[in-house]
């Protein structure tokens, strides 16, 4: 194998299993750090479960547009 294309692979494996993960464990850290007194803006968001629901869907949207762009 190439050595391009295991540097590739591996930046392939950081986007694709390490951001979601680092971003899983800040939420994590944030809501322990919050407790009960979420921002305000989390709690409008948390009101309403589309609201939320269409939230993760435009990050799910976004971070692969991200990824697309990353690989370009």
């Amino acid at each position: 194998m190439p050595v391009g294309a295991s540097d590739g692979m591996l930046r392939e494996l950081v986007l694709a299993i390490g951001l979601p993960v680092v971003l899983l464990l800040l939420a994590v850290l944030a809501l322990q750090q919050w407790g009960d007194r979420m921002p305000p803006w989390l709690q409008r968001l948390a009101e309403r479960p589309s609201w939320l629901w269409n939230t993760g869907i435009g990050l799910i949207i976004g971070l692969s547009l991200l990824r697309w762009l990353l690989q370009r």
